[in-house]
């Protein structure tokens, strides 16, 4: 028969592991909040510095970010030596150590953040000033070689401005993608004929509002016509067809 010393030693033994399954639960419920505080700002920083490391920042900015890098830096090392020497995760929140070194993560992605802002907006300075194709449509002529070019300009124009406006670039593909349709805008840009003697422009505006006859083949624009290789796009047909 169990003594009344046996079950005093059973039920001393529950309440030891009762008390080490307790504190091991409040140990898991630090470590899953210290470490989704941690989390939630760190891959914010991760993010941002994936983000503007293909961009150059101002000196000036440059130094400020390296300055909050470094503050982190000694912050997180203050926390990692605490944690490693006492082996109890409520050592972390004992005093406002824990607290310097979130601000700290959070300061340099701010910092980061509108530093890489800047930058951003002077890589596209640095590029230069494209024209939209309304713009352009409106102070170029409506020849058939001028909409072609005019197209292809659209098209890099779009793809342009969708980069342009974002806040950061998202890689450093971005980067080299921006680059690439301002050459294409550019290109395009080279083909349009924005100057055309007086009776080529009278002809295609006649041609584009449906009134061209046979007395808007000038000499002047046969001559034009045949010279830019565009005499086989248009045929003649009777007003009555």
């Amino acid at each position: 028969m169990t003594t009344l010393v046996q079950r005093c030693q059973t039920l001393e033994a529950k309440i030891k592991s009762l008390a080490q399954a307790k504190s091991l639960a409040t140990d898991l419920k630090h470590v899953q909040q210290r470490t989704g505080e941690w989390q939630a700002r760190h891959s914010k920083l991760m993010s941002l510095r994936a983000q503007t490391a293909p961009l150059t920042l101002s000196s000036q900015d440059a130094a400020t970010v390296a300055s909050k890098r470094g503050a982190l830096r000694q912050n997180a090392q203050k926390v990692l030596s605490r944690l490693i020497e006492k082996e109890d995760i409520k050592e972390l929140t004992r005093d406002a150590a824990w607290t310097r070194l979130l601000n700290a993560c959070q300061g340099l992605a701010e910092e980061l953040d509108a530093a890489g802002r800047k930058a951003w907006r002077a890589h596209l300075e640095q590029l230069g000033t494209l024209e939209s194709p309304t713009t352009l449509r409106s102070r170029t002529p409506p020849t058939p070689s001028n909409d072609d070019a005019l197209r292809a300009y659209q098209v890099s124009y779009a793809a342009f401005a969708a980069i342009a406006r974002l806040e950061l670039p998202r890689s450093p593909d971005d980067i080299v993608q921006i680059s690439a349709h301002v050459t294409s805008c550019r290109q395009a840009f080279a083909r349009l004929a924005f100057d055309l003697p007086n009776e080529v422009k009278a002809f295609y505006d006649a041609i584009y509002a449906g009134t061209a006859t046979l007395a808007h083949v000038t000499p002047t624009v046969a001559k034009w016509l045949g010279e830019q290789g565009q005499l086989d796009r248009f045929r003649v047909r009777s007003a009555h067809q």
